[in-house]
């Protein structure tokens, strides 16, 4: 049966021949067609740039706010058409989205980011059966309702933009890369969780880089690629097919993809970046009276790559935190190449040649790329505001030779054909890539990376690791890496 076919039939929702463009010319969706019967998971799988969290935006609403617009086709919601509608008249139809990323509002408390997840439902009783439903369905968050919701671990945050949306009694439910960045032991209780949420009467549509937990959960799934449905039907039979296992599910692909992303390395780079040797030591970070690190020692020998590897709430982005200057420790010090860096701001240690990304990407959306990457040469930018504003030779030089160096580094991440595109426009998979470039871009001697391939497949995963492990070989600069996974080409 096509898509076309059963969106004919009885529908929750029904996506009809969707085409979506941004800025009024990048294609994303072409003539999609969907269908989620009621009570169902559907999953919609795809590489990064796909169209899936496109797919998303369209169906609730938000893809304004994005830069892009429906160009034809209808999307259906309980019979009705909700094509064009606000995002909170989505909300209040019953369609709720958890977009990617874990955005909560982190200065707010667990309980205030569950009561603004409330808001629009009018009855007190509904918000209360809602609230005990939430922390029945998640206990961690009962437990530290009154924690600000910056303090919790990955997982507990993903529960809280999961719970924060339940809030809302939604008919539907939208999940974009709920497992991103998470430990496969969290990974599988968000599962449960979806499988909870649908039993309670929800349905979902499941937007998953991790093909192998989206098709277990799900009833039914749609593959899509560049912005076009592939294959669709069962999740238990393309679970079966060959294609999916090449593409989604590990296989000859990624391998592929990893070797091609190495014969585009450039080679001869500059290997003598003064790489030096960082020494944590006895390491204890407090946040009130929860413990996020104990008296941690490491050191990070000058050329090597040293992984931080553990569950969400396990301290890894903490520790990245205090290395960089943005928390300081409790007690212990951290040492590079002597000098100590423990009581130095973020902007004076990064001046010693330590650059970092962060698990949640920290790119400006408006900017183009490379704008973005030009952000990462600010330390290495000797002309002042009056000479570059004037315009002035030397200015223009300096400025020449940033762009080559900005251009080298694109070279290097695969990321040349997007320098003019703005990086909202970006898919997310190369929007870690451009994170990953800008820092690059201040050329440094240490490297730290939070989450470097979360929401990733396998062969994204690969094409990633594999890219990291060239940049240390021609650069020679030593890297720290936060994952809660360990890809086998970083071995």
């Amino acid at each position: 049966m096509t898509p076309r076919e059963e969106a004919d039939g009885d529908s929750l929702l029904e996506v009809r021949d969707l085409s979506v463009t941004y800025t009024g010319a990048l294609r994303a969706l072409r003539g999609v067609t969907m269908s989620v019967p009621s009570g169902a998971v559907v999953a919609v799988l795809g590489g990064n740039g796909a169209g899936k969290s496109t797919l998303l935006r369209a169906i609730s609403g938000t893809l304004p706010l994005q830069g892009g617009s429906v160009d034809a086709g209808t999307i259906t919601f309980e019979g009705k058409d909700v094509r064009g509608v606000g995002p909170a008249d989505i909300v209040r139809a019953g369609i709720v989205q958890v977009p990617e990323g874990r955005r909560i509002f982190g200065e707010l408390t667990v309980e205030e980011n569950l009561r603004a997840g409330a808001m629009s439902v009018s009855s007190a009783d509904a918000r209360r059966r809602a609230h005990e439903r939430v922390l029945e369905l998640f206990p961690p968050l009962a437990e530290r309702r009154r924690q600000r919701a910056v303090l919790l671990s990955g997982g507990e945050q993903q529960m809280l933009a999961i719970g924060r949306a339940l809030m809302s009694e939604p008919k539907l439910l939208l999940l974009d890369e709920p497992s991103l960045g998470l430990a496969p032991k969290i990974v599988e209780q968000i599962a449960e969780v979806i499988r909870e949420i649908n039993r309670q009467g929800i349905s979902v549509v499941l937007v998953e880089q991790n093909a192998a937990m989206a098709l277990e959960v799900a009833t039914s799934a749609f593959v899509l690629e560049v912005g076009e449905v592939t294959l669709h039907g069962p999740a238990a039979e393309l679970a079966e097919s060959t294609d999916v296992q090449e593409r989604y599910l590990g296989g000859s692909a990624g391998e592929a993809a990893g070797a091609a992303a190495n014969e585009r390395t450039p080679a001869g780079r500059n290997g003598d970046r003064g790489v030096q040797e960082l020494v944590a030591d006895k390491l204890t970070v407090r946040f009130g009276g929860i413990s996020a690190l104990s008296d941690v020692s490491f050191t990070v020998e000058p050329g090597s790559v040293h992984a931080v590897i553990g569950p969400n709430g396990a301290g890894k982005s903490t520790s990245l935190n205090v290395l960089t200057g943005v928390y300081a420790p409790t007690s212990g010090t951290v040492t590079y190449g002597g000098r100590e860096l423990t009581g130095l701001r973020p902007h004076q240690i990064a001046r010693l040649g330590i650059s970092r990304t962060f698990q949640n990407i920290a790119l400006s959306p408006t900017a183009t790329v490379a704008d973005n990457l030009l952000l990462g040469r600010h330390r290495l930018t000797s002309a002042n505001f009056v000479s570059g504003g004037l315009g002035l030779p030397t200015a223009r030089r300096e400025r020449k030779r940033h762009a080559e160096a900005v251009r080298e580094v694109a070279s290097l991440l695969e990321l040349e054909e997007h320098l003019d595109r703005r990086v909202g426009e970006l898919s997310y998979g190369n929007r870690k890539r451009v994170e990953l470039a800008r820092a690059l871009c201040a050329e440094p001697a240490l490297l730290l990376l939070d989450e470097p391939v979360a929401g990733m497949n396998s062969g994204e995963t690969e094409r990633m690791a594999r890219t990291i492990t060239s940049v240390r070989d021609e650069l020679g600069i030593s890297i720290i890496l936060v994952s809660t996974t360990w890809p086998s080409s970083w071995a």
